[in-house]
């Protein structure tokens, strides 16, 4: 996951501006756990903190809600051409996927690889 952080902090950010890093936590957590994937939540903050040093967001301490001070995170222009990169990097890499799938099933389904456990697949794990 923490390859994919990044994109889903932009993402959510380009959805829903100038969010609390709690709540943002919580939108990408929701997103993640419904994948059947688990966060660490303390890498997430990680992420955030290196996005805001690479100028790909900015953020400032919420002082005027109730309970104690917040940090409230918004997208910057640079983020959001970011989030344009991601989005053609992973279009990308999504389509090879797919086209590896497609491969690999055909040769299943011909028998023409072998079945896990076989001795030949050793050089995998």
């Amino acid at each position: 996951m923490s390859n994919l952080a990044a994109p889903w902090v932009l993402l959510t950010l380009y959805r829903q501006p100038a969010l609390h890093g709690y709540e943002l936590t919580r939108i990408i957590r929701a997103h993640i756990e419904a994948a059947g994937m688990h966060i660490n939540m303390t890498g997430l903050y990680r992420h955030l903190n290196m996005l805001e040093k690479r100028g790909m967001l900015v953020s400032q301490w919420d002082t005027e809600s109730s309970g104690p001070a917040k940090r409230r995170y918004v997208l910057t222009e640079d983020g959001k051409a970011c989030l344009q990169r991601w989005l053609k990097t992973l279009n990308m890499q999504a389509q090879l996927i797919e086209a590896f799938f497609d491969q690999a099933q055909g040769l299943l389904h011909r028998g023409a690889l072998p079945m896990a456990g076989d001795a030949s697949t050793s050089c995998c794990r």
